[in-house]
């Protein structure tokens, strides 16, 4: 059984024991018959009805919401809903059970379980409380120590209370009533809450507005009701009361997180944008020189991504083209790319007769104030028009492809240099290539052969070549194309995992232009 399975059956035997105590409550009712039953009763026991209806309802919505946070957080909020639930299901037992002696034993039975749950509720709120603040306290661990045998004492003291009558005792009419001891019951729990958000505030956590709302609720909320309980004999909503606490908590922690989720969202979405504009999308690039053509694309495998490509004449007579491919992805790739872009763009700018030096001062640039680490491979080409040489270094990126004009493309592979930012005073080897009218020069990220399909198979440096061996037709923008159509082809409905860029030039030489 995979894990999926293992989730899948979880869910099942929750609900099915969420609808099984629901079902159940509901036919104990109809089988005391409520007319019989002193309207204080029927208030409790309808009331613990509803409470098992809401903890089904905030477990439903806790599986199926795509945001909630799937971790042992939400797995100890899930357990505290659960437990509430098992309580309202015990204390509308012992309500209706109550009275009747031949019941006596089972109504003590329950009540007795039923007091169980009281403290274990409050050590939950404990373990939830304290990883989702991400407290820290100096005392913290003692304070673990004494919540857990806190605990222990106060299950042990009310399976006595079974025997003893401390608490509550059930007479031979099966009447319920209150031991003399009854109020000690509810030290553990008071005491467990004020020590839980003495901690909380203490510990100096930075709390948001929404989370200090969660914190008096829940502490408040259920202390007074629970008051109530205690002075006013004949109402007990307790549960039903957590359990709307537990609502609330769910339903405050879901629209702050989809107030935050549309605020990332739009500051993605202009992320994106700007990305978008600042490197060159406008194509024909330069449709008055006919020299040369060029095409780029990228794709990024999420809103943003940490490709870039560039390229921009330095002047008439030299065309300075870059194509790089950032570690990791989203924003911080994303702003690392522009970094890296904009460093290169202003050295080329600068003086661009010495490309392997315009690479060893964006690395040591780079490589100043790195504190995540990032890097970035990259390919720097300045291309003479009107000779055709290219002269070109390599920071630790992909083989470019060179198709010659009646040949076909073959990858260039030469030593490979660290990429940029991993070190200070890297040194980058410059090379050149003269190329001939037809010649094209083709240039993309590990994006493309690394792209997979379902099977995890990679597309590999084969069948890109095969694609870029395919007709064009006269048109560069068709080379593009053509490789993303095999891509598309071959990694059919499985997910993109990286982002996607190609460059691609074709050199028609200085007659073109006459």
């Amino acid at each position: 059984m995979n894990a999926r399975d293992k989730k899948d059956l979880s869910i099942l035997l929750a609900s099915f024991f969420f609808v099984l105590i629901i079902a159940l409550g509901v036919a104990f009712l109809i089988l005391r018959n409520p007319a019989d039953l002193e309207y204080t009763s029927v208030i409790n026991v309808t009331a613990e009805i509803f409470s098992m209806f809401l903890g089904f309802v905030i477990f439903i919505c806790c599986v199926i919401d795509p945001l909630g946070e799937k971790s042992k957080t939400l797995n100890t909020f899930l357990l505290l809903v659960f437990t509430v639930g098992f309580g309202s299901f015990l204390d509308e037992i012992a309500w209706l059970v109550d009275g009747n002696p031949d019941l006596a034993f089972w109504n003590l039975l329950v009540n007795t379980l039923y007091y169980m749950i009281t403290p274990t509720v409050t050590f939950l709120f404990w373990l939830y409380i304290i990883p989702f603040f991400n407290v820290e306290h100096r005392f913290l661990g003692l304070f673990k120590k004494l919540f857990l045998w806190g605990y222990i004492a106060a299950i042990a003291m009310r399976a006595l209370s079974f025997f003893t009558g401390w608490y509550f005792t059930v007479d031979d009419k099966g009447v319920f009533s209150r031991g003399e001891l009854f109020m000690l019951s509810n030290v553990y729990i008071y005491l467990a809450l004020i020590a839980t958000l003495l901690i909380v505030f203490s510990s100096r956590v930075k709390l948001r507005s929404y989370q200090v709302v969660i914190l008096i609720i829940y502490a408040l909320f259920p202390a007074v009701v629970g008051s109530i309980g205690v002075f006013c004999y004949g109402i007990s909503l307790e549960e039903p009361s957590i359990m709307v606490v537990c609502l609330l908590m769910y339903s405050i922690l879901n629209v702050f997180r989809n107030r935050e989720r549309v605020l990332a969202e739009n500051e993605l979405h202009l992320a994106t944008r700007i990305q978008e504009n600042i490197i060159p999308n406008i194509f024909p690039a330069y449709p008055d020189r006919k020299e040369f053509d060029l095409y780029a694309s990228m794709t990024p495998a999420k809103e943003v991504g940490g490709d870039f490509y560039d390229f921009f004449l330095a002047d008439q007579d030299h065309l300075v083209f870059t194509i790089a491919d950032v570690s990791g992805k989203g924003i911080p790739a994303a702003l690392f790319m522009m970094v890296t872009k904009t460093l290169v763009k202003n050295q080329a700018l600068s003086d661009y007769s010495d490309v392997s030096e315009i690479l060893c001062k964006v690395n040591d640039q780079l490589c100043e104030g790195n504190v995540a680490e990032m890097f970035s491979t990259a390919w720097l080409g300045v291309l003479t028009i009107s000779t055709g040489e290219l002269r070109y270094a390599s920071a630790g990126h992909e083989y470019p492809a060179l198709k010659r004009k009646n040949g076909k493309f073959e990858l260039i592979k030469e030593r490979h240099s660290p990429p940029l930012g991993t070190m200070e005073g890297l040194m980058f080897r410059e090379r050149s290539v003269t190329l001939e009218p037809g010649d094209i020069l083709y240039l993309y990220t590990d994006g493309v052969p690394e792209a997979t399909d379902q099977e995890l198979q990679a597309f590999g440096n084969e069948r890109m070549l095969d694609a870029l061996n395919m007709p064009i037709d006269g048109k560069i923008e068709n080379l593009d194309a053509n490789i993303r159509g095999a891509i598309d082809a071959f990694v059919g409905n499985a997910p993109q995992f990286d982002d996607i860029t190609m460059f691609s030039l074709l050199y028609n030489g200085p007659s073109a232009a006459d």
